[in-house]
C-alpha cells in the first residue's frame, strides 16, 4: 500500500485515487497492528477533524516506522494539537477545507522528500522490590553504553521524588524529571538541554526530584517526554519505580524491559509476578530478568531462579558489596573499574545494547559460565 487513509470521509480516499496514487483505508483501531507490520504504507493520512487529540496509537506507529510520512488533516491548527503532532512525528498538517490539490501536493512531498528519522532505543530497569540494586544496574549499563557507542546516552530517573541515580553518577541536578513533566507544553530542544545534566561519566542525566510530587505522573506527559528523548539519544535508559503505574504503563516505548531481582524468596516471587504482567502486556521477547548480587553457594540456585521467574536468566551479577559501596561514595560507576563485577555489567550492556563485546570473565565454575553465556 502506497498511501493509507484513516478517515470517515471517503472524499479524501477518492481524491488520492483520482491523482493516481495506490490508496487503502485503515481504522483507528488498526494503528496498533500496523505498528508491528513489516511493510507499512509510505504515507499515512490521518483525519482528526472534529477531534481535539491524535489517535492513541499514532506515536507508537511512527516510532516503529520512521520512514512513513504522516499527513494530518485538522479542522483548525490549534497550538496544543500542533505540539502534539510534532511530538508524534507528523510530517505535514492541512487545515479544513482541504482541496484535492492541497492533499495531493502534501502526500507527494512526503513520498519524495521524507527521510527516515533515526530513532533511539529505550531500555527500562524495574526492580522486583526495593533494595535489589535496580539503580546500580541502570547507571552502570548507561555508563558502559556511553563509553562504547557513537551517539548520546540519557539516563532518566523516573522516581518522582528522592531517587538516587544522579547520586551514583556524582551529579547534583538543578532540575528534575518532575520539572520536565510539568513543562511538556513548552518542551523544545533548548528547554530539554536546560533540564538535563552532563555527568563526569559522559552521559546525560534527568534526575529525580528532591521534593515529592503532589500528583502522580500523567501517562500522556510521560510518553511524550520519552518520545522526545528517543529522538535525541541513541540510548535512553530508565530507572523505573515498580509502584508507579504511570511509568509501567509507558513502557510500550521500550525495546528492552529488565526485571531486576535477587536470590531472596520475596524478591523472586515479586519478580515472577512482575515479569508475567510485563510479558502479558508488552510481549515476552522484550522482557528479561537479571539476578543481582548472585551467590553460587546460596541455597536458591540458578535453576530455581528461572523456575520461579518463569523464564531463562541470561545474566547474573556477582555480589561485591565493597566495590559497589566504594563506587557509590565517589560517584563513579563500578563499570570503570576492573574485576568480575565490572565485567558482568559490561556483558549485560553488551546484550541490551547489541554493540558491546563481552569482556573475558574470570573462572567462576560451571554455574557461573552458564549464567554469563550469551543467548
Amino acid at each position: 500500500m502506497q498511501v493509507a487513509v484513516i478517515s470517515s470521509d471517503t472524499r479524501l480516499e477518492e481524491a488520492l485515487r483520482a491523482a493516481g496514487l495506490k490508496v487503502g483505508r485503515l481504522g483507528v483501531e488498526s494503528l496498533g497492528a500496523q505498528a508491528r507490520v513489516a511493510s507499512p504504507p509510505t504515507a499515512l493520512v490521518v483525519d482528526v477533524r472534529g477531534q481535539h487529540q491524535l489517535p492513541a496509537g499514532l506515536a507508537a506507529f511512527r516510532r516503529q516506522h520512521a520512514g512513513t510520512g504522516i499527513i494530518l488533516v485538522a479542522s483548525t491548527l490549534e497550538p496544543h494539537l500542533m505540539l502534539e503532532a510534532m511530538r508524534a512525528g507528523v510530517t505535514e498538517c492541512l487545515q479544513d477545507p482541504v482541496t484535492p490539490q492541497a492533499l495531493d501536493q502534501a502526500v507527494r512531498r512526503v513520498l519524495v522528500d521524507a527521510v527516515p528519522e533515526k530513532i533511539g532505543q529505550v531500555i527500562a530497569f524495574v526492580g522486583a522490590k526495593g533494595g535489589v540494586g535496580t539503580t546500580t544496574l541502570a547507571v552502570n549499563t548507561a555508563a558502559t553504553l556511553g563509553r562504547t557507542v557513537t551517539g548520546d546516552v540519557l539516563l532518566v530517573d523516573l522516581h518522582m521524588g528522592h531517587g538516587d541515580a544522579a547520586l551514583f553518577l556524582g551529579v547534583e541536578p538543578r532540575f528534575s524529571v518532575v520539572d520536565a513533566l510539568e513543562n511538556m507544553d513548552h518542551m523544545d530542544d533548548a528547554f530539554f538541554r536546560s533540564v538535563v545534566e552532563k555527568s563526569k561519566s559522559g552521559i546525560d542525566v534527568l534526575g529525580s526530584s528532591d521534593r515529592l510530587s503532589q500528583t502522580a505522573a500523567d501517562p500522556q506527559r510521560l510518553r511524550a517526554l520519552l518520545d522526545f528523548a528517543l529522538r535525541k539519544y541513541r540510548f535512553t535508559l530508565l530507572d523505573v519505580p515498580r509502584s508507579d503505574v504511570a511509568a509501567l504503563d509507558s513502557l510500550d516505548i521500550a525495546s528492552s524491559i529488565v526485571v531486576v531481582t535477587s536470590q531472596e524468596l520475596p524478591s523472586l516471587r515479586g519478580a515472577g509476578r512482575l515479569a508475567h504482567a510485563l510479558r502479558t502486556r508488552y510481549g515476552g521477547a522484550n522482557v528479561s530478568a537479571v539476578v543481582n548480587r548472585f551467590d553460587k553457594r546460596a541455597e536458591i540456585a540458578h535453576a530455581d531462579v528461572e523456575r520461579v521467574i518463569g523464564g531463562s536468566v541470561k545474566h547474573v551479577i556477582p555480589s561485591d558489596y565493597r566495590a559497589a559501596v566504594d563506587a557509590l561514595n565517589v560517584g563513579r560507576p563500578v563499570v570503570f573499574e576492573k574485576g568480575p563485577l565490572a565485567d558482568s555489567f559490561r556483558a549485560l550492556a553488551g546484550d541490551l545494547g547489541g554493540v558491546v563485546k563481552h569482556a573475558r570473565q574470570r573462572p567462576m565454575g560451571m554455574l557461573g559460565r552458564l549464567a554469563f553465556r550469551r543467548a
